[in-house]
Parts: structure tokens; sequence; C-alpha cells
């Protein structure tokens, strides 16, 4: 089978825009595991578990990994893309985090740290997971049978120490930096069992997420992707008021009174994450 020459980022300052190695696939992975690649649907190279992970470790000078309980508070309090793994080695989620008022990474991670990211992000894909165990739901039934049953934000924060996670992160220069950083990691373990949402749609062959690139429109079919084009696509019937809600959230630089049409690679990626079902 012959691999398409897809262009894959190289180490390099998270500054939002990455250096491409452009050499064929079986070149790119000369001296690795030889796992294998193979070309999804949308075109794209999917490689096996050893050469993605690597292929993300040369994304960006990330930190060494740590468990998340001493990592999390030390966290710098700057925008940056982080990685959560198992254990034993497997990466399981990953996200970013933008200024956050001049918190950052550390601003991000108290969320999950005091139980406040319950409902979503790795906060959610936590407790889902935590939910599913019987142990973890007998010891709270253990709980409510004794009168003393736990609140919703201490049972996310147990779920967090349950699963016993390690973090790395990679700081960048902005949040619109942090974005394109955690898209090309997350469209490299689409199909690695990771937990982010917008990864679950993958994993069969369906529609994937999209490879970033610098802030330029995303083309659509003989023109550019708009709100209306994308609220489409995401199935809404809501006028674009979903889409211009997450790009005030993920984006509140944005001039409130100006269009957000055409929208850019890095705009509609974290729509996609945050929208995609």
């Amino acid at each position: 089978m012959t691999i398409p020459n897809r262009a894959l980022p190289v180490r390099g300052p998270c500054t939002g825009v990455m250096k491409l190695d452009r050499r064929p696939c079986g070149e790119r992975l000369a001296g690795r595991s030889r796992t294998g690649c193979f070309v999804r649907q949308d075109g794209g190279v999917t490689m096996g578990r050893e050469d993605a992970y690597a292929a993300v470790d040369a994304l960006a000078e990330w930190s060494e990994w740590q468990p998340f309980a001493v990592a999390a508070p030390r966290a710098p309090l700057v925008p940056g893309a982080y990685q959560m793994r198992l254990r034993e080695g497997t990466i399981v989620y990953i996200d970013m985090a933008g200024e956050r008022r001049g918190q950052g990474i550390r601003g991000r991670l108290s969320m999950y740290r005091r139980g406040k990211g319950a409902v979503s992000g790795f906060g959610e894909a936590a407790l889902d997971r935590a939910l599913a165990n019987a142990s973890f739901i007998e010891d709270d039934l253990d709980s409510v049978c004794a009168g003393t049953p736990a609140r919703a934000s201490v049972r996310a924060q147990d779920a967090i120490r349950w699963l016993d996670v390690e973090i790395r992160w990679a700081e960048c220069d902005t949040r619109e930096a942090a974005l394109t950083l955690e898209t090309a990691a997350l469209d490299l373990l689409m199909t690695h069992v990771i937990w982010n949402r917008v990864a679950s749609r993958g994993a069969d062959g369906s529609r994937l997420r999209e490879s970033p690139a610098d802030s330029v429109p995303v083309s659509a079919v003989d023109g550019v992707m708009t709100v209306a084009l994308l609220t489409a696509e995401l199935g809404r019937v809501d006028g674009g008021k979903a889409v211009r809600r997450a790009l005030l959230e993920g984006l509140p630089e944005h001039d409130r009174g100006s269009s957000w049409d055409p929208l850019t690679a890095v705009q509609v990626a974290y729509v996609r994450s945050r929208l995609a079902r």
C-alpha cells in the first residue's frame, strides 16, 4: 500500500507555527518501532501506538511525567497543552489551557483537583470511568448507607485519585499555540484509546478531527468554513448560537461586535472538540 506524504510536526518551541517533516511515512518511521501505519478514510496516516507516541514526543518540549496529585499544584501559570496517562503507560487524555487570567495550565488543573470539572474535560472522563467500576460504586454505597453521602465534587476528586494518572505538559506562548499543539497531538492519537469525546468518533473510521493549520481559513466545499457551515456539520439547528458561544468561551479575545467568518483552522478544531458528539 502506498503511504501518502503527510507532513508531521517536529519538536520546536510552542509558538503555534510548527515545523513539518515532509519525508514519506516510511522514512519518518526509520529507526523507530516500525509498528506500521495505514491510511484513514480522511486520507490521513494512522501509525502504530509506539510510533504515534514518538511523534507526539516530537511536537514540543514536554515536561517529565509526574503523578497528577504531585504535579498539578506546581503546574506553570502559562498557556499550554497537557497529557494524562495511566501508570502502565497508556496516554488517555489530551487537553489545553489558555491564559485563564494568569493561571494557565495550573488554573485548568486546579478545577480537577477541587472537583469542579466533573461535567467537562478530564474530570468528566475520569468520573465516567469510575462510575462504571463496581468497586468504586460499592464504596459510594457504603457511605450512603452509613448516612454520610459524599458531595459530587468529592466524588469527582475521588475518581481522579482512583485512576491514579500521571501528567506532563508543554508550555506555550498563547492560547492559540496551545490549541494548535493539542489538535496536533489529538490527530496523532485519535485511534489509540484516548478518552477525549472527539476522539471516540474515530475508532470505527467515522469522521475524524482535522489536522491543525496556521491561522488561515479552513476550506469547505467551493469556499471557506463559516459558522453556518460548521453548525450544519455538527447537526445543530440553532442558527449558530452554540458555535458562537463555544468560540466566545474558548477564544474570548475576539471582538464581540465582529463576525467570526471565515473561521480559521484553530477555531474550527476548538468548536469540534467542544461540540462534537
